[in-house]
């Protein structure tokens, strides 16, 4: 089971940076994950400090809260980016799955009223990390899936997940090493896997993906470190903070 927690990730430039438009990177990511009975909610903030060669900073924060029904077939989501505090976008809507899942729609309210169709086999966040676990645990090593994340009108993906072998307990990955003992403590002893995903925009065929993210998932679906790969530069990520929700009086 998946279990329902709270994050927060030291975020750090990776590679890339060495254009004239910034050199180094560091920032936060907050990210909670909980059971509400019937669905789960998940609110993630970014902040992201971008240093220029000349000293000055360009402040970065994205703000992304979602709730999706236990069955997977409803999913509400709001996000708000900002620059200098200055406005960059804003997403408010719902989707909703068919019974017969051969289908769906996204609506949004934000930025302004418009609409997707979403696919058969569409599934959106929660319902594909279970799925993504359950791959890995069965032994399986890829696993694409389409999926609908509500982070803008773009943000139905071809994502494909390349799942490595299971880390067993006794070989400490450099993830739990590198970030915070009392977070990396409330890990050890779990089984994992390291995996990669590749985003695709849906149906245009791409050869190179929009956006890649390499990470570690416990077999809690915790994960303790991530590389988040933007093209042109790279982030990681360190779990610096863990907390773990007690269950739902349901």
């Amino acid at each position: 089971d998946l279990a329902a927690h709270r994050a927060i990730y030291d975020l750090r430039l990776l590679s890339g940076g060495s254009s004239a438009d910034f050199t180094d990177v560091t920032g936060k990511m907050y990210l909670d994950w909980n059971d509400v009975c019937d669905g789960w909610t998940l609110t993630q903030h970014v902040r992201m400090i971008f240093s220029g060669p000349s000293g000055k900073a360009i402040n970065n924060r994205f703000s992304f809260s979602s709730w999706e029904s236990r069955d997977g077939s409803e999913f509400r989501y709001t996000m708000r980016s900002t620059t200098n505090d200055k406005l960059n976008e804003q997403v408010e809507g719902r989707a909703e799955l068919d019974p017969e899942r051969v289908g769906g729609v996204a609506r949004f309210s934000k930025p302004k009223e418009s609409s997707i169709d979403l696919p058969a086999g569409t599934l959106f966040p929660t319902e594909h990390l279970f799925l993504t676990l359950e791959h890995a645990m069965a032994g399986g090593r890829i696993l694409t899936r389409n999926v609908f994340s509500g982070t803008g009108d773009d943000s139905l993906n071809e994502v494909s997940a390349f799942i490595g072998p299971m880390i067993v307990p006794s070989d400490e990955p450099d993830d739990l090493s590198q970030s915070n003992s009392s977070a990396s403590a409330a890990l050890k002893g779990l089984r994992s896997w390291p995996v990669a995903m590749a985003y695709f925009p849906y149906g245009e065929g791409d050869h190179e993906p929009e956006f890649e993210v390499h990470f570690r998932i416990m077999e809690n679906g915790v994960s303790p470190g991530m590389d988040l790969d933007y093209g042109n530069f790279a982030i990681r990520g360190l779990i610096e903070h863990l907390e773990y929700h007690s269950p739902p009086d349901c």
